[in-house]
């Protein structure tokens, strides 16, 4: 009988862990989408498959595999997500997460990624509050951290991805 009301609290706990790994992991997501992020690496992704149809331009490949390839940008973007939620993690708890979550939402938030330059005052107040909270001074703080984090995330993934797309146009027979 204890083995089976182990093996249950087990259960338990490992669902309730999972649901907030998943949770962390969803709004990470949602925040790297409200902070442009998510669209910079999505206009990387469309450069670099630009950049290698270029290189590519003489042997001819066909629109229905670079199709084909482009269809991968998903999933590479999912993975380039969990990697930086790794990188998140080790520097914002969950509420630091949804707090920035909040101010995004608002319209100073918007702004502050869109018209940076157009600021209201009703803006510039909302943005230094919330910049003095504890959420905040850990952004401020871990600036220089979280750039080195996510110049090696970006350089592993990119080149992840170029190697990925150069492979498989290889296997098709397409080699520079």
């Amino acid at each position: 009988m204890k083995k089976i009301y182990t093996l249950v609290i087990a259960l338990i706990v490992s669902t309730t862990t999972f649901a907030q790994v998943d949770a962390y992991s969803e709004d990470v997501k949602q925040c790297i989408k409200s902070n442009g992020t998510y669209a910079y690496y999505e206009d990387v992704v469309d450069q670099m498959f630009g950049m290698l149809q270029e290189q590519y331009a003489s042997q001819e490949v066909p629109e229905t595999l670079w199709n084909e390839l482009k269809g991968l940008k998903t999933e590479s973007l999912e993975e380039l997500s969990q990697m930086v939620v790794s990188a998140y993690r080790g520097h914002f708890t969950h509420q630091d997460v949804k707090n920035m979550n909040d101010l995004y939402a608002t319209k100073a938030g918007q702004n502050m990624f869109k018209e940076a330059g157009n600021l209201t005052e009703g803006d510039k107040v909302a943005l230094t509050e919330f910049y003095r909270s504890d959420t905040g001074q850990k952004i401020t703080g871990s600036q220089d951290s979280m750039n080195a984090s996510m110049s090696k995330i970006s350089e592993m993934w990119s080149s992840g991805f170029y190697r990925t797309i150069v492979g498989k146009l290889s296997e098709k027979g397409f080699n520079l």
